[in-house]
Order: structure tokens, then C-alpha cells, then sequence
């Protein structure tokens, strides 16, 4: 469940032989100094690392999570060190870095980043980011969760109904039931053209056909008919061979007509709110379970659904290349792995960790990330069929 494919050959520094010479010596002597890439070294002295970090006195972070901000206070408490955080998306923020690197503008240390396709396929190869493992916590990591990226936690994005209203279970157990009229406009998830995560989400079912497929036969007993819609959007779309059971559930799920909203936290809201008669299904984020509240809000995961409830992607610790404060870059990356976790204790973020995990299934009475009916996404295949996903999602719309 949690490994990760990656492209076949990562070759760190391609752009190295596209910049000139001095940009290059710059960059290498920064790796060196650092201590990354081909200079990383496997002694790491934390003692050393700590007092470098101290001297540099700041760490700047793009974070996806705005939870970041819980930080700030305990990391300067412990080290005396300011720790400077901008909630940015994962897509978003690899977007800036790039043209602020490309500028020579290089402010920021440490990307906390869930666009797992992107910086396999470009930031990692590219050389704009660099992995690095704390020693102290490798022997916790299973092998796809330190190479190529650092997993900090496990995230999710799911299919949440209202518990309070359904006390006798979810009102659906297919992904099948998001297509019949009872569901007309009654399903909430962000625009899978607006948010990455959404458009993972949908690709990783359009990655699953033969799932999809079977899973359509125990929901109407009978084998799949294609759409003539289909038909003809996989005939106008080079990238396609033939019309899958995935992309008959895309057309029927949009032509139901789902309802997009921006904030996963409204999202959930609007789904557990207790005082309402017909409530939605909703496809946000797992951890937002931290914000039921008792006779307020009330929505729990369907996890049985057929053939999956959800999708999961890793969300990742890296430092930025140039970094101006490389030191305490990596003392962030330590404490985010460590005490630093806490604002990410929480069920429906699975911490990478093993020993992180099995106290949160105890303490939060959760099933083993590794049990749940989830597909990961395939890092590869999302990035390289992305501008076909996108002419089929138009097409089908």
C-alpha cells in the first residue's frame, strides 16, 4: 500500500548542464557546504548540524499545511531558532520555488509538499530539491518512505457521510451509488481542475478500470454498457485505446452533476453539520475527522465502500537546493519527524513512522494504514497521463 512507484531513472541535476558555468560551481559548492546530494555524508553530527543551525538563526517553509503555524513556537522555544511558514499549495508551491530559483531568488529551506508526481518527475530530477533522511529515524521508515522522498505522513482524500444521520451505517457502499439520481448534486469534492489532489483522485479511479468493472457488476448484476458519450470522447483522444468501466463512472459521476467547493474544510462541515435533513456525501480530506464535534458536527469515513473509499498520497519533507539556511533545514526535517508531528496526530493522518502509527491506532481506535481499502497513487502514471486526463475530463463534462 505505501509504495510509491517512481520514473525509471532519476538523474539529479539536469539542469546543471543547461546553466553556465558559474551558476554551476555556485550550486555544486552549496551541495558541498550543505552537506546533500553526492556530498551527503552517512555520519550525520547532530551536535555539529545543530550549532550550524543556530548560527543561521532562521528556516523558512512552503508548507501544504497550514498546521505549520503550530510550530513556530515550540521550534524557537528549543532551538532559538525563528521558523518561518507559508501555507501554499503543493502544486502552487512548487510553481513559485521554480521561478524564484530560475530568478536566483532563493529564500526559502525546506518544501513540505504533497505533489508527489511533480517532484519525482521534475523538481527531483531537475535538482531544485534534495532528500535528506535524519539518521535517527530511518530505521521507523519502511524503504519507499526515505528513497526517493522522505514521508513524513500518510494522507488521504476520501468519501465521508454523515454519521449522526446514518446511525445504521453509510447510505452507500459503492462508488457506483455516486452515480444514481438519489446522489443528483448531492456529492461535494474541490474542482479536479482547480485542485491537484481532486485530479489524483479521479485519476487514480481511471487508473483501476478492471476494479471499477467489478465493482459495477455486484452494484447492478450486470456487465458494463458504455455511453455513447464515452465512445466518442475516447475517439477524439489520441492518448486512448479503448473506453474503460472508469471512464463510464467519470461521465455518469459528472453528468450526476456534483457540487465543487473550494475548502475541504467546508466540505466536511457541510457534510457532518448534524442539523440538516438531507445531508451530502463528500469527498475531502481523512484527516478532517478532527473537527467532529458533538451535536454539531458528525461524519465518519465509509470505509467499506467498493472497490475503495479514497486515495492516498504521501506528503513529503525536502530541502530546497540553494537553500540560505541549509542547517536548520535539516534540523526542521528532524523535528517535523519527530515532536514536531504532533499538529499531524491526528486520525486520518497516518504518520510514516512505525512506532508514531501504532500509538495512533491505538489512541484514535484505528484499522492499520496498510488494512485500508485505499489506492496510492502511481507517481508516474499521474504525471504522464495527465494531459489526457484532463481532454477526457473536459470531454466527458
Amino acid at each position: 500500500m505505501r509504495r510509491y512507484s517512481r520514473r525509471g531513472a532519476i538523474v539529479l541535476g539536469l539542469l546543471a548542464g543547461l546553466a553556465v558555468p558559474g551558476a554551476v560551481q555556485a550550486d555544486e559548492a552549496w551541495q558541498k557546504a550543505a552537506g546533500v546530494g553526492p556530498f551527503a555524508s552517512d555520519q550525520q553530527d547532530w551536535d555539529a548540524i545543530e550549532a550550524a543551525a543556530r548560527k543561521e538563526g532562521k528556516v523558512v517553509i512552503y508548507s501544504v499545511s497550514s498546521r505549520i503555524a503550530k510550530l513556530v513556537d515550540g521550534f524557537k522555544e528549543k532551538y532559538g531558532i525563528e521558523l518561518v511558514g507559508y501555507d501554499i499549495p503543493s502544486d502552487l508551491q512548487i510553481e513559485k520555488f521554480r521561478r524564484e530559483h530560475k530568478a536566483g531568488v532563493y529564500s526559502v529551506d525546506v518544501l513540505f509538499n504533497a505533489e508527489a508526481p511533480l517532484l519525482l518527475n521534475e523538481a527531483l530530477p531537475d535538482g531544485l530539491v534534495w532528500n535528506f533522511v535524519p539518521a535517527n529515524v530511518a530505521g521507523e521508515l519502511e524503504d519507499g518512505e526515505k528513497s526517493p522522498l522522505l514521508v513524513q505522513r500518510h494522507s488521504s482524500r476520501i468519501v465521508y457521510y454523515n454519521s449522526a444521520l446514518n446511525p445504521d451505517g453509510p447510505p452507500i457502499d459503492n462508488l457506483w451509488d455516486l452515480t444514481r439520481e438519489e446522489w443528483h448534486g448531492r456529492t461535494l469534492m474541490p474542482s479536479p481542475l482547480e485542485d491537484s489532489l481532486s485530479a489524483m483522485f479521479i485519476q487514480s479511479i481511471l487508473h483501476h478500470p478492471e476494479e471499477m468493472e467489478e465493482a459495477y457488476r455486484k452494484e447492478f448484476g450486470e456487465d458494463i454498457k458504455y455511453s455513447e458519450a464515452v465512445i466518442e470522447a475516447v475517439e477524439d483522444n489520441a492518448t486512448i485505446d479503448a473506453p474503460t468501466a472508469s471512464m463510464e463512472w467519470l461521465h455518469r459521476f459528472l453528468a450526476n452533476q456534483p457540487v465543487f467547493q473550494g475548502s475541504t474544510t467546508k466540505i466536511f462541515k457541510n457534510v457532518a453539520d448534524v442539523k440538516q435533513d438531507n445531508p451530502p456525501i463528500g469527498i475531502t480530506t481523512f484527516s478532517k475527522m478532527r473537527l467532529n464535534e458533538e451535536g454539531v458536527y458528525s461524519a465518519v469515513p465509509a470505509y467499506d465502500l467498493e472497490p475503495v473509499f479514497g486515495v492516498t498520497y504521501p506528503t513529503s519533507l525536502l530541502i530546497a537546493d540553494r537553500a540560505p539556511h541549509p542547517n536548520a533545514a535539516k534540523l526542521l526535517v528532524r523535528y517535523m519527524m519527530e515532536e514536531g508531528f504532533e499538529p499531524w496526530n491526528e486520525p486520518g493522518d497516518y504518520a510514516a513512522r512505525s512506532s508514531v502509527e501504532a500509538k495512533q491506532l491505538k489512541e484514535f481506535d484505528l484499522k492499520p494504514f496498510d488494512s485500508l481499502r485505499l489506492w496510492a497513487i502511481d507517481p508516474e502514471k499521474i504525471y504522464d497521463s495527465k494531459y489526457g486526463f484532463l481532454a477526457l475530463y473536459l470531454a466527458l463534462s
